[in-house]
């Protein structure tokens, strides 16, 4: 499960081993006299014991990964890259020290960020502020909805990990119903004020498309002293990456199934004015039927536009965000991007269905960007007349004369790549997906990789604190103001 907007993701050879890769990896020096001013004592004494330090201690730090070896499976990350240096925000500290020491928050859990790339600068005028409105899916936590403690839930194994935390399969001790928990580390979240607002806006996102059925569900949010929990549908087939490596590359058929459900919950997003622009196997995960579901909205932007007056298809996004191989050429480029840039990484993502790989690969992300913005997809001899025709389509480099599905949706569904499946009977699970899972107990998450389920919860913190009794005026508690929430029991009921 792809858990956070910095998760590890994987790189596959052609001979369809996975392995981790390594790329070098420097920081700069630290100035971090601000920051530590800005820190609350609670969570400076949350960060690991070389971080206290050098926050205590006004030291400077650095690191050199280039040497680091990892285990045996890393799944490709999503980054955020920014050519231009970001505007200055008056409350947080200089751009360097913010950016700096993210970078030295990440560095123990994500070796990838390559030297001089420039990881994460992102434009603070980009994102919406956070709206922190109902919506008919979700009730506040009231009488009939009993607010829910951390500690109602209980660890049973790790899902996945990432740059700002786990995720973890949790039963409800009440009902034994089981969730994935994600669950993030404020301490590495408010240093930049842009996480914040990022981890914001995701809960935002999924308590508005939840409903639909390609798209993971969001039941509770909670906090304590030191992390951030959302509780969410526990999808127990795992990732379609995982069925990609198994098998190498898809078939023509069982390729078409996936993009079916893809397409259709990007539409979805679409109609709602949010982009994803972090599409790949390994955001997309199989349930226990192997229907496809959609997850991690770590990077997703909602349009600032309001729903009256209808989301329009122009280019308002600017941030220079996602992960390489699947990113649109617009993105890497810096210009403004939209809906299309989704379209594009569909495209990718049926080119690494049918062939294996990403149509543009390299050793760095400096190469794939190169590839990417200049080359042309070069298809294997076995792509079929009918793959090429819907590759090109959504791989044509120019926005504007790109696949526009969201305005062609009847002609999209009517390509011959789409034969196999009637959309419509897709949509109301009449079709026998061609992958299901193998499931003999929920509890045991079979379906995920061992070197995640395997991991030890004794590190485990929480404090068990009611969500809406946290840090009452404190400035942590600030920062995540309006984040807790309960969704409806029948909601709850209708899908567990």
């Amino acid at each position: 499960m792809n858990n956070t907007s910095g998760t590890l993701d994987y790189k596959r050879k052609k001979d369809g081993d996975v392995k981790r890769r390594s790329s070098n990896v420097q920081f700069q020096k630290l100035d971090i006299g601000e920051l530590k001013s800005r820190l609350p004592d609670e969570v400076i004494s949350s960060l690991s014991k070389g971080l206290k330090d050098v926050v205590n201690g006004n030291q400077t730090m650095c690191a050199d990964m280039s040497k680091r070896r990892r285990s045996s499976v890393l799944r490709r990350m999503s980054v955020g890259f920014q050519v231009d240096p970001p505007i200055a925000n008056p409350t947080s500290p200089p751009g360097k020290v913010r950016i700096d020491f993210e970078r030295s928050l990440l560095q123990d859990e994500n070796p990838l960020y390559e030297s001089n790339s420039g990881d994460e600068l992102d434009d603070v005028r980009e994102e919406k502020k956070y709206d922190d409105s109902d919506t008919e899916l979700y009730k506040r936590s009231n009488s009939k909805t009993p607010a829910c403690r951390i500690t109602d839930f209980e660890p049973l194994t790790v899902l996945g990990q990432g740059a700002y935390g786990k995720v973890l399969l949790v039963k409800n001790r009440n009902t034994g119903k089981l969730f994935a928990q994600k669950e993030l580390k404020k301490a590495s979240i408010i240093v930049n004020n842009k996480n914040v607002e990022r981890t914001l806006s995701e809960r935002t996102i999924l308590s508005e498309v939840t409903s639909h059925q390609n798209i993971v569900k969001l039941f509770y949010a909670l906090h304590d002293s030191s992390k951030l929990y959302l509780l969410m549908e526990y999808i127990p087939g795992g990732e379609l990456f995982k069925y990609l490596v198994q098998e190498k590359f898809l078939n023509e058929k069982k390729t078409s199934f996936y993009i079916i459900q893809m397409s259709a919950a990007l539409r979805f997003l679409h109609n709602f004015g949010i982009v994803y622009r972090d599409l790949k196997p390994e955001n997309c995960m199989l349930d226990k039927d192997g229907y496809l579901i959609l997850t991690d909205f770590g990077l997703a932007k909602k349009s600032s536009q309001s729903s009256d007056e209808g989301y329009s298809n122009d280019n308002w996004c600017t941030s220079i965000i996602g992960t390489p191989e699947y990113c649109a050429p617009e993105v890497l480029k810096g210009e403004n991007y939209g809906f299309k840039a989704d379209w594009w990484s569909l495209g990718c993502v049926t080119f690494d269905l049918l062939t294996g790989n990403p149509p543009f690969v390299g050793s760095g992300h400096k190469t794939i960007m190169n590839k990417v913005i200049k080359e042309k997809p070069k298809y294997p001899f076995y792509v079929t007349t009918e793959s090429k025709e819907i590759l090109n389509k959504l791989l044509n480099k120019n926005p504007a004369k790109r696949f526009d599905v969201d305005m062609e949706w009847a002609k999209f569904q009517k390509l011959q790549f789409f034969r196999y499946y009637n959309f419509k009977d897709v949509e109301e699970r009449k079709i026998e997906p061609p992958i299901v899972p193998v499931i003999r107990n929920l509890e045991k998450a079979e379906n995920f990789d061992v070197e995640f389920t395997s991991m030890k919860l004794s590190d485990l913190n929480v404090d068990g604190m009611d969500i809406n009794t946290l840090h009452d005026g404190t400035e942590q508690e600030d920062f995540f103001t309006g984040f807790s929430f309960t969704a409806s029991n029948s909601f709850v009921d209708n899908y567990l």
